[in-house]
């Protein structure tokens, strides 16, 4: 299996092409998909702005809040590479994939870098003592520098969550996607009309096979064949291998519009709609163990509301309110930072840890539905007067303020009737 240590065994081997690299680990070194990531080490960023300096490219960096980066690499057409290294490796899960992926398409956006080489799997030059231009071996950072500047820049807004739906009726019909399968394709397009084509074919409903087919077909007659000076060749299993890529992940639907119309030169649009899927309810999620902390919060702060105060061991806690104890640490610590809750911990044998709701503040302000009426300023009157006399209050409840105050005279006050007598007891 690839590893870290074997990367380095490679680079340094003299009888292995190694013009180009990726920094993340495989557990296969034939396969370089993204089923087989191990390990993430790295993001790397393509910055195809020719005649830029290094100090411009430290600049876009500095002006989208990034960290300055490990290294900078020269590529040959005069582009750049610039890498940041994790100070230790990411598992390549699933869900770490696709934030690692998320975070680094919204980095490339800002910094104006290749969108196209964004992804887990992607290759990149490697670097050389003629091409490495800039370097600092302790600029390396933890991925979750990463993560905040994600949630500061880019905030996750789970309400915009839905799947995406294709209304349309055969996108491969349309002239511009007829002139991308049919046009030659020359160098440095390749991959990306191949991966375009793939989404097409995939929303106009055509079958992981004959996509495959019309792309081996589309390799052969339209692809200029080998690579240029210093690029890997684009073969026909690569060209197949969108269509496999594309037509097994749930989240590619179809080509974004924009794109489409800058590989072709010819006006496309398509209309979408986006259907909602609404949260399932929590009865049907607690029996895969699916609660969200927002609701493991609630559940925690009812049971303060009751009992006022909760001690024992975290496990203990945890079992209580039913929720794993990692997700009960990250609920607590939430809390607590946004004073919501007091938590006091007490070490030694017999150690546990006692949560409460915080004390009200002695100097908190009046409830919002109270209005302070105003001290009366004229001298006071006579009991019957004050009877006999109107006063119309006009306030303001939004702001908590008397607008003004009017006070009829006796005379404009009509006398009450008396009631007539009720029937006796």
């Amino acid at each position: 299996m690839a590893t870290q240590a074997t990367l380095y065994a490679v680079l340094a081997d003299p009888a292995v092409d190694t013009s180009f690299f990726t920094p993340n680990g495989y557990f296969r070194r034939d396969q370089r998909v993204t089923e087989s990531l191990r390990w993430l080490n790295a993001y790397i960023f393509d910055f195809d702005n020719y005649g830029e300096s290094v100090q411009d490219v430290l600049e876009r960096i500095e002006n989208a809040g990034l960290p300055r980066p490990t290294a900078i690499v020269r590529t040959p057409s005069g582009g750049h590479h610039a890498h940041f290294f994790f100070t230790k490796p990411v598992r390549a899960t699933e869900k770490a994939e696709r934030l690692y992926t998320a975070i680094m398409w919204h980095i490339a956006d800002d910094l104006g870098a290749d969108l196209y080489a964004v992804g887990a799997n992607r290759i990149f030059r490697t670097p050389t003592e003629q091409n490495l231009i800039y370097f600092e071996p302790a600029n390396r950072y933890d991925f979750d520098v990463f993560k905040n500047w994600r949630e500061i820049n880019h905030p996750f807004d789970p309400t915009s969550a839905g799947f995406f739906n294709v209304q349309t009726d055969d996108l491969m019909s349309h002239p511009a996607l007829q002139r991308l399968l049919t046009a030659p394709c020359d160098y440095g397009s390749r991959d990306v009309v191949a991966f375009n084509l793939a989404l097409a074919m995939k929303a106009s409903n055509w079958s992981k096979e004959q996509a495959q087919s019309a792309l081996k077909d589309w390799f052969i007659s339209c692809c200029a064949k080998g690579a240029g000076r210093g690029k890997k060749p684009f073969t026909q299993r690569d060209a197949t291998y969108k269509a496999d890529s594309v037509y097994r992940s749930n989240k590619l639907h179809a080509p974004k519009a924009e794109i489409i119309r800058e590989l072709s030169g010819l006006p496309f649009y398509y209309r979408t709609r986006k259907h909602w899927e609404s949260a399932k309810p929590r009865s049907e999620r607690e029996l895969n163990g699916r609660i969200h902390l927002h609701e493991w919060e609630a559940d925690l702060l009812a049971l303060l509301e009751t009992e006022k105060e909760l001690s024992g061991t975290q496990q203990e806690l945890a079992t209580r309110l039913n929720c794993p104890i990692t997700s009960f640490k990250a609920v607590l610590s939430q809390l607590k930072a946004d004073g919501r809750v007091t938590v006091e911990t007490r070490r030694g044998r017999g150690g546990l840890t006692v949560v409460r709701l915080p004390e009200p503040s002695q100097d908190a302000p009046a409830p919002d539905n109270v209005i302070d009426f105003p001290e009366p300023t004229a001298e006071p009157v006579t009991p019957i007067e004050a009877i006999r006399e109107a006063v119309i209050v006009y306030a303001d409840f939004r702001n908590k303020q008397i607008k003004r105050i009017e006070r009829l005279p006796a005379a404009a006050v009509a006398e009450p009737e008396a009631p007539e007598p009720g029937p006796p007891d």
